[in-house]
């Protein structure tokens, strides 16, 4: 398997394709343009497969400390992003086939999609269920609640993790997903996925007294 190829595929070729470092760097400047506090910022490595995950936590700087409404954010880079990425577009042939063969991946750009995920706390947990309609309630609460913050999203999902104990359906924890997919085959722009986390931040501490958590 030769190298000389690997290089001259990533000057050669005009499809964009962004590193791990890039998209990370992107993400935390859109965060701090929309007038984040990121803290607890963490980087994963597989160094047998090289498979990266990154994760951090945001929240409004106006919070108060213990900072009981935040979001958690992650992605995953794959291992063959990882490839690609630091050899270039066109390299990923050499992971199938030798030099000679004929084949259309030079031809045909690879189109890179990432799952960003933001996480929000929505209550304490803790809370024994009188009856299991209450998350009914909840749920229309917290619906109605953020479609007026960030109408028309799209990729959102509340949960609520459940547990028996002593006899009794606690609620263990209870937060929404947002979840954003995002094709780096052009340079992103995360602006609205952090706009919408800003937003949403915003919306939650209005759940304080609507909920028992």
């Amino acid at each position: 398997m030769k190298r000389d190829g690997a290089g001259e595929a990533r000057e050669t070729s005009e499809s964009y394709f962004p590193t791990y470092e890039e998209l990370a760097a992107e993400l935390l400047d859109g965060l701090e343009r929309a007038s984040l506090v990121v803290h607890d910022v963490g980087h994963e490595l597989e160094p047998s497969s090289g498979e990266r995950t990154f994760h951090a936590s945001v929240r409004l700087p106006t919070s108060e400390p213990p900072h009981r409404y935040a979001a958690t954010l992650h992605f995953h880079w794959d291992a063959l992003l990882t490839y690609v990425g630091t050899y270039g577009p066109g390299s990923d042939c050499e992971l199938y086939h030798d030099d000679e063969e004929i084949c259309t991946h030079r031809r045909t750009p690879p189109r890179p999609f990432v799952e960003l995920v933001a996480e929000f706390d929505l209550g304490d947990g803790g809370y024994e269920l009188r009856d299991l309609s209450e998350i009914h309630g909840w749920l229309g609460t917290v619906d109605g609640l953020l479609l007026r913050a960030v109408p028309d999203q799209e990729g959102r999902t509340v949960r609520v993790g459940l547990a028996e104990r002593d006899g009794g359906i606690w609620v263990e924890r209870f937060h929404a997903e947002q979840a954003w997919y995002l094709d780096l085959s052009e340079p992103p722009d995360l602006n609205p996925a952090c706009q919408v986390i800003a937003s949403t931040l915003k919306a939650t501490p209005a759940l304080a007294d609507r909920l028992p958590l």
